[in-house]
């Protein structure tokens, strides 16, 4: 069976998108978006838990049947990834917590799902989201967009392996 609802997740620990995306194989709805925000200077482990606490929330309230986040992209800047993946690692276990799979894309991934194009920059994906798949109340804050675009592709992914599965019985 194929996920209808889905918590997407650009991860951050300076700032956290998180989104929430219906799909029925036909048509996808957004449901929620948003971004989370800590408080540079602050002990990361507390920045951590306030991200966690969100993500606590949003399973709550929006009762996702999976969890797709986008991937560290291991660029020049180590230190930032590692923070990423530190707060990746956190929101991973939150999930885990309430019962949910994790799936992770990486920005090509999510880019070629959403616009067709691993080039594509942050307003392609965001017009794409709106004009080519439908979605209304896209936000404008970037990282809240991504997660938008992080469940979408996941939802994209989720209907093909659905239909793979009937296709091959």
């Amino acid at each position: 069976m194929f996920e209808r609802r889905v918590l997407g997740v650009d991860p951050g620990l300076a700032r956290l998108g998180l989104a929430v995306v219906d799909g029925d194989g036909r048509k996808t709805t957004l449901v929620w978006a948003g971004a989370v925000a800590t408080e540079t200077g602050s002990e990361e482990s507390e920045r951590l838990r306030q991200l966690c606490a969100a993500v606590r929330d949003a399973i709550s309230t929006h009762r996702p049947s999976s969890m797709a986040v986008e991937r560290v992209a291991w660029n020049k800047n180590h230190v930032s990834a590692l923070t990423v993946a530190r707060a990746t690692g956190a929101i991973m276990v939150v999930a885990a917590d309430a019962g949910l799979s994790v799936s992770e894309y990486g920005p090509n991934e999510v880019k070629i799902a959403v616009t067709g194009m691993g080039n594509a920059d942050k307003q392609q994906v965001r017009r794409a989201l709106v004009k080519v798949h439908g979605l209304q109340d896209v936000p404008t804050q970037a990282d809240a967009a991504d997660a938008v675009a992080v469940a979408l592709t996941h939802l994209v992914g989720a209907r093909m392996r659905s239909l793979a599965r009937l296709g091959s019985r």
